[in-house]
């Protein structure tokens, strides 16, 4: 079969792979459709690396997807051949001291989709096949193929929005409108909020969540005196959530939220970029909670997919095929991008 195969950083190739199977009666062979390019793909490619996890062999990248059940093993119950199914991508041990917690997203022994973190590094889904175990797959129904492939990500907006605690009537803010940002602003807001205020530095994907729904955003370089007038009286938002990366970003979410507030913090920092200023942070009694994947988000995620909560569908901005792999790469890497997908069915 076909796959995209990260051989050394800069070189990535579609090229024949061995064929899988089932190997084990809890598992699903799946016939892949599209997937979703995401930051630790970009960083692998461009870096080959993604933090401390260095490519040391040639690897499939991917875990963000959907496809069509082509084969279930004897003991798999929850789906069948002809379901559209999508991926929790990490696979806990089930026996480790967090496992046994229920903390299954610290699983010290856990296994990823297109992770170089395991040696040899555990394969992704940018194959034209792949095989899960059934815990890692969740029917959609009546969803298009390429909105099920951003289920993934719109699971970890759903636990950066959990992490938030009771948010219903609450004013809240969302910096960064990459996809995460996005995706997080859609959760928060099907939750009952009063208000939810998307914040970037670039209009695209501003443009890209007035789209989906998220009326209310601001372009913080363009309009520094609306992000001051929420700074004001010591914050205007009861809670806010940074997708960024970028910590002076943060500080200024800090600023903009009310004493006592809660800040869900999405996503790693880069070296040299994380928050200078915690001023903001000490001086107001604020809550901040880091967000580290996802496990029972993952089910909510699907639920609001498949009772179509939102739509999604316009953060995807360019589809490609991925016999095209480095054109679809390059598109990622772009900054006017926000969510690239690759065509992996077979034609």
């Amino acid at each position: 079969m076909k796959a995209i195969v990260l051989h050394a950083k800069n070189d990535l190739r579609y090229e024949d792979v061995a064929d899988v199977s089932i190997t084990k009666s809890t598992q699903v062979l799946v016939k892949m459709l599209y997937g979703g390019i995401c930051g630790s793909d970009k960083h692998y490619y461009s870096l080959g690396a993604n933090g401390s996890f260095e490519v040391k062999h040639p690897f499939v990248l991917g875990h963000e997807g959907s496809g069509i059940v082509e084969e279930v093993g004897a003991d798999v119950k929850s789906v069948k051949k002809g379901d559209m199914v999508v991926f929790r991508p990490a696979l806990a041990c089930g026996h480790c001291k967090f496992c046994n917690k229920g903390m299954y997203r610290y699983c010290e022994n856990a296994t990823h989709f297109g992770s170089a973190s395991t040696m040899p590094h555990t394969p992704g889904i940018f194959s034209e096949y792949a095989v899960a175990e059934e815990v890692q797959c969740l029917k959609v129904v009546d969803v298009d193929p390429k909105v099920a492939a951003l289920a993934e990500p719109l699971s970890v907006a759903f636990a950066g929005a959990h992490a938030l605690g009771n948010i219903m009537g609450r004013n809240v803010a969302v910096m960064g409108a990459g996809p995460v940002g996005t995706l997080c602003a859609l959760a928060i807001k099907s939750l009952g909020v009063k208000s939810v205020t998307v914040f970037d530095v670039r209009n695209a994907p501003l443009e890209a969540c007035k789209k989906a729904g998220l009326e209310n955003v601001c372009n913080t370089l363009e309009e520094p005196e609306k992000v001051a007038e929420f700074c004001e009286h010591k914050g205007y938002f009861d809670a806010g959530l940074d997708a960024t990366g970028n910590g002076q970003a943060c500080t200024t979410l800090m600023k903009m939220i009310t004493p006592e507030g809660v800040l869900s913090q999405v996503g790693m920092y880069p070296t040299g970029r994380t928050p200078q200023d915690l001023g903001p942070f000490l001086n107001k009694g604020l809550v901040w909670h880091s967000v580290f994947r996802f496990y029972e988000e993952f089910d909510a995620a699907v639920n609001a997919l498949n009772n179509h909560l939102f739509d999604p569908s316009s953060i995807i901005t360019d589809v490609v095929d991925a016999k095209d792999c480095m054109k679809g790469m390059n598109a990622a890497m772009s900054p006017d991008a926000i969510k690239v997908l690759y065509k992996l069915k077979l034609s």
